[in-house]
């Protein structure tokens, strides 16, 4: 279990801003707009959830930010998603108090991504990326994934339903997709 949240203070932008540095074979993650799970699935014999933390916080300034509004407390979410027992992603999700309402709540090792595109009631916002500038959640990345230290990868938005609203990070070990 992680003691605190990895930081995910980035310079968050459209796709186009990152595909140059961006390895092609992560191109197909960063811009799917279905459930990462259901592709993540598709694309390996296995696939399970490792849940690192999940607690009540203060979301940090740049995670209200992302949310678009002041909130004294969200479910901070983190988990590795494994594809034939190899770390692929680091997931960081904050569920708002109400979203968790919803049927978020308790998840353990289901995938959150499996319930928000199951109900269609959850609407997607716009798709964020970003290129992990910050040196020391990359060092704490790749410690995680178990790779030397490289450029990592991250994308993000935010499901929304009513007021309800749930944003979910996305971090890719680009190691093991160029396999």
């Amino acid at each position: 279990m992680l003691k605190s949240p990895i930081s995910l203070d980035f310079n968050w932008g459209s796709f186009t801003q990152v595909a140059d540095k961006a390895p092609v074979q992560i191109h197909e993650r960063l811009v799917e707009q279905g459930s990462l799970t259901a592709l993540l699935k598709s694309q390996s014999s296995s696939f399970r959830v490792g849940v690192l933390g999940e607690q009540p916080l203060v979301p940090p300034p740049c995670i209200m930010e992302a949310l678009g509004e002041q909130t004294e407390l969200a479910i901070c979410r983190e988990v590795l998603l494994f594809c034939d027992e190899q770390p692929h992603v680091y997931a960081q999700s904050w569920i708002s108090l109400e979203a968790n309402e919803h049927g978020l709540q308790n998840l353990g090792e289901k995938p959150l991504g499996e319930k928000l595109f199951e109900q269609s009631i959850w609407h997607r916002g716009e798709l964020e990326v970003s290129c992990v500038d910050d040196l020391q959640a990359r060092a704490q990345l790749c410690e995680l994934f178990g790779v030397e230290e490289r450029p990592v990868f991250a994308r993000r938005s935010v499901f929304t339903k009513g007021s309800a609203k749930v944003l979910v990070c996305e971090i890719f070990n680009s190691e093991i997709i160029n396999k």
